[in-house]
C-alpha cells in the first residue's frame, strides 16, 4: 500500500468515526430530553415501501394513547444533506411522542448511501447505467414515470394514507439566505398560508437560543415547484415545513439546530 493510500483510508475512517459519535450524541441528545410520562404509552410499528427493490426503505408509525394531532417527518430526499437525515434516523427512538407520528428516516436511501443529491447528481444523473433525477422536484411522482418518479410516488402514497395534519421535511442547503450568492440555508420554509404564522412563532422561538453571532432564521413561503412541501401544501393543502439549516456549519451545530427546531415545533403542536 502506498504512503497516500494509507493515509486515504485513515482519513475515511476518521470521519466515520466522527459520524458515529455524532449520532450517538444526538440520540442521547434526544433521550435526555423526553419527560418520563407513566400515562403516555407509545406503541412503535413500521414498515417498508419500494420493497424488492435498491430503494426499500423504512417507514416508522408511532401512536399515543394522549392526544395530538397527525404529524409526517420526512429526512434523506437529499442524501448529501446529512444533519437532515441523521437527525430523522435518530429521532425514532424517541418515546415522548402524542398524538400519531410516521417517520421516513431515509426517503431516498440510495442518495443517503451515496451521501449524494440525488444518485448520479456527480455524474449527470448516471449511476450504473440508471438516469436520475432531483427527487424534489418530481413529487407527486408517477406509478410507471422514471425511477425518481415512482419512488417520489411511493412516498406520496404512503403519506397520503397515513393522512396528516402536519408535515416537516429535512433539508439542508448550500450556503444562507444571508450569504452574498445567497441559498435557502437558514430558513423554514412553509408550503401555504395555514403554516405562516406557526412557522413565524417557531422562528422567533429558535432564534432566542442562538448566539449573537449565528445567523436568525428567517421564515419564506416559496417552496420550490415539485418539491415535497410544495406538492403537500399546494395541492393536499396541509401545514407544511421544509427545515433548512446551513451547510458551512459543522455538522455537529447542524444536527442540533434540527433537533432544536424539531421539539420547538412539538412544543406547539403538543401543549
Amino acid at each position: 500500500m502506498t504512503k497516500q493510500g494509507f493515509f486515504t483510508r485513515l482519513f475515511k475512517r476518521l470521519c466515520l468515526l466522527i459520524g458515529i459519535v455524532i449520532f450517538a450524541s444526538t440520540l442521547a441528545a434526544c433521550k435526555e430530553q423526553q419527560e418520563p410520562d407513566p400515562e403516555n404509552i407509545v406503541e412503535r410499528t413500521s414498515k417498508k415501501i419500494l420493497t424488492g427493490t435498491i430503494y426499500e426503505t423504512e417507514v416508522y408509525y408511532f401512536k399515543s394513547n394522549l392526544p395530538g394531532p397527525k404529524v409526517v417527518i420526512v429526512g434523506g430526499i437529499h442524501g448529501d444533506e446529512i444533519a437532515g437525515w441523521m437527525v430523522a434516523d435518530a429521532l425514532v427512538e424517541r418515546k415522548d411522542f402524542k398524538g400519531e407520528i410516521m417517520i421516513i428516516p431515509r426517503a431516498n436511501i440510495l442518495a443517503t448511501q451515496l451521501e449524494q443529491r440525488y444518485p448520479g447528481s456527480t455524474n449527470n444523473g448516471m449511476y450504473n447505467n440508471v438516469k436520475y433525477t432531483d427527487l424534489n422536484r418530481e413529487f407527486p411522482g408517477k406509478a410507471d414515470g422514471t425511477v425518481t418518479e415512482r419512488i417520489a410516488y411511493a412516498i406520496v402514497e404512503v403519506v397520503t394514507e397515513f393522512s396528516p395534519t402536519y408535515l416537516i421535511d429535512l433539508h439542508e442547503s448550500k450556503r444562507s439566505y444571508s450569504d452574498p450568492s445567497p441559498l435557502l440555508g437558514d430558513e423554514i420554509i412553509y408550503g401555504n398560508k395555514k403554516g405562516a404564522m406557526l412557522a413565524l412563532e417557531m422562528v422567533e422561538d429558535f432564534n432566542d437560543t442562538l448566539d449573537p453571532s449565528d445567523t436568525p432564521f428567517i421564515t419564506d413561503a416559496n417552496p420550490p415547484e415539485g418539491s415535497f412541501n410544495h406538492y403537500f401544501g399546494k395541492t393536499y393543502d396541509a401545514i407544511t415545513f421544509t427545515f433548512e439549516t446551513n451547510r458551512q456549519l459543522g455538522l455537529a451545530k447542524r444536527m442540533k439546530q434540527q433537533n432544536d427546531l424539531l421539539n420547538i415545533f412539538f412544543q406547539k403542536i403538543w401543549n
